[in-house]
């Protein structure tokens, strides 16, 4: 049975998208570097049906000036002066790391109902994975794994055992097309499939990759059918920030 794909722009699955992760907010982090380049990749997004956009700046021990209350007062003022029709809310991408518990102390920045973003190292996972994600539970957080399938360490074990820990997923959707190579491409094709994510989003740093990535973006009737459900579960969780 043939299974023909379609861009992900000729199929309208953008219409209407909130993207719940984004490197856009400039000068804080490996993303944007300006107001100027923030603002192009706004105006490209918004013309091709983005709505809604949560701006999550990395938080590590390598950003230390990254503090809730530095990210706040930029994104006030680079929010003040964005002249596109696209609502965006400010949250973060937490590293796992040796820093993180006194982050939490000090609160963090989330989505919806205390949704927190989090990733871990490519390569290895950090001592306590484990431990840190159940502090953020019995903390009243509700983790979101970041890109999953990105992580060289983790097998299908590893994501069943999290995801029957309560943990959920987030994919990011160029993975789909190998933009982060073989591997993390075949593990997201996989991790769709079994119904194993719970949102997606770009993890847009550059509007030239972004750009690229979307034109290549071409799925299958039943890749597009599984993330109409993420694209949805997105918007769910805009709708609770708002309450």
């Amino acid at each position: 049975m043939f299974s023909f794909k379609r861009n992900i722009l000729q199929a309208g699955l953008l219409n209407g998208m909130t993207d719940i992760h984004s490197h856009l907010l400039p000068g804080v982090d490996d993303g944007m570097k300006s107001e100027e380049d923030s603002l192009k990749a706004l105006m490209y997004m918004s013309s091709i049906g983005v709505e809604r956009i949560f701006l999550t700046p990395h938080v590590m021990s390598d950003l230390r000036e990254n503090t809730p209350a530095r990210l706040r007062a930029v994104f006030e003022r680079f929010a003040a002066n964005c002249p596109y029709r696209i609502k965006m809310r400010l949250a973060a991408e937490y590293m796992l790391d040796a820093d993180f518990a006194a982050k939490m102390q000090d609160g963090l920045l989330t989505m919806g109902d205390r949704h927190v973003l989090v990733e871990t190292s490519y390569l290895s996972p950090p001592p306590g994975l484990t431990d840190m994600l159940y502090e953020l539970t019995v903390s009243g957080y509700k983790p979101i794994i970041a890109h999953p399938e990105r992580y060289m360490y983790m097998q299908e074990e590893t994501y069943y055992r999290l995801r029957n820990q309560g943990y959920m997923f987030q994919l990011n959707l160029f993975s789909l097309i190998g933009a982060y190579g073989h591997t993390p491409q075949k593990k997201a094709l996989s991790l769709l499939k079994q119904g194993l994510y719970d949102f997606t989003g770009s993890d847009v740093h550059h509007l030239r990759s972004y750009r690229n990535a979307i034109g290549a973006c071409s799925l299958s009737r039943r890749q597009r059918k599984e993330l109409e459900q993420l694209l949805h579960n997105n918007t769910m969780l805009w709708d609770e920030s708002a309450c």
